[in-house]
C-alpha cells in the first residue's frame, strides 16, 4: 500500500507525478504498464510514476472518478492537472506528456516561491533569462516592479502577445504601468500616482472611485484602464474587490 498523500500529493509539489490507475486482471494495463515505466526511466527528473492498483486502494479509485482502466492523472501542485485513459502507443503519450508536463520555467518559479515565500526582482530576472518564453515567471516579476518601476513593465511583458496564455493578465498590469508613469499637473491624479506606488491602495480606491464619478475619462482614460487593472489582478475574493469593484462599475 503506497502513501498517496505523501508520495503523489505532497511530491507533486517538487515535481509532477504520474499516478497510473491499474489493476492485475486488465489487459490493456498490461499493455501500458511497461510502456510508462520506461518513459519515466527516460525521463527521469522530469516526473515521477507512482503505480496504483485499484483492487487493493478501492477508496483512492473512488475519490478520483476512476470508472475505466487503465487511468492515467498527472498530478502537480495537489491537483490533477491532465489525464488520458486507455493503453495509448508510446508516441501518442509522448506527445500527451509534451503539452501536459508544466513548463520548465514554471517548475523554476514554483520552485523559487517554495523557497522563497516573498521574492525580490533580482530573485525573479536570472530566472527570466534562462526561461525567456515563459509568461508566469514573466507576470510574477512584472508584479514585484509594477509599483516601483512600472516604466519596465512593458520590456517585461513584450513576448506576451494577444491570443497566448496570460495576454489578459499582462493587459491588466499594463494599464496600471501605464497609468503610473502618465505626466499629469493633475492634482488627483498626482495623489492617486503618489498613493499606488506607496502600496496604499485601501486609501487611494476610494479617491479613485470619487474622482471617476466626476469624469470617467480622467487621464485620457488610463485611470479607469488602471483601477480595472487593479481589481483584476487582485482577483475576485480580494476584501478591496468586494469592497470597491461595485462601485467601480457604477461609476463607470
Amino acid at each position: 500500500m503506497i502513501d498517496f498523500q505523501k508520495e503523489v500529493i505532497d511530491k507533486s509539489f517538487q515535481l509532477p507525478v504520474l499516478v497510473d490507475f491499474w489493476a492485475p486482471w486488465c489487459g490493456p494495463c498490461k499493455v501500458l504498464g511497461p510502456v510508462i515505466e520506461q518513459l519515466a526511466h527516460d525521463q527521469e527528473g522530469q516526473w515521477s510514476l507512482v503505480k496504483v492498483n485499484t483492487e487493493d486502494q478501492q477508496e483512492l479509485a473512488t475519490r478520483y472518478n476512476i470508472r475505466s482502466i487503465p487511468n492515467v492523472k498527472l498530478f502537480y501542485r495537489g491537483d490533477v492537472i491532465d489525464e488520458f485513459t486507455g493503453a495509448l502507443p508510446r508516441q501518442m503519450i509522448l506527445e500527451w506528456l509534451k503539452h501536459a508536463l508544466p513548463n520548465p520555467g514554471l517548475l523554476a518559479l514554483d520552485q523559487l516561491l517554495a523557497e522563497k515565500e516573498v521574492p525580490e526582482p533580482g530573485d525573479l530576472e536570472p530566472l527570466m533569462d534562462r526561461f525567456p518564453e515563459s509568461p508566469e515567471i514573466r507576470i510574477v516579476l512584472s508584479q514585484l516592479i509594477l509599483w516601483d518601476a512600472p516604466e519596465k513593465v512593458h520590456t517585461v511583458l513584450e513576448t506576451i502577445k494577444m491570443g497566448t496564455p496570460f495576454y489578459d493578465k499582462a493587459t491588466y498590469l499594463r494599464d496600471i504601468a501605464n497609468f503610473l508613469v502618465l505626466t499629469s499637473d493633475d492634482e488627483d491624479l498626482t495623489r492617486i500616482q503618489n498613493l499606488f506606488r506607496k502600496g496604499s491602495l485601501e486609501e487611494a480606491l476610494p479617491i479613485v472611485i470619487e474622482v471617476l464619478g466626476k469624469d470617467n475619462k480622467k487621464g485620457d482614460g488610463k485611470l479607469s484602464k488602471a483601477a480595472i487593472g487593479i481589481f483584476n489582478t487582485l482577483g475576485t475574493q480580494h476584501p478591496l474587490t468586494k469592497a470597491y469593484r461595485r462601485q467601480l462599475d457604477m461609476v463607470l
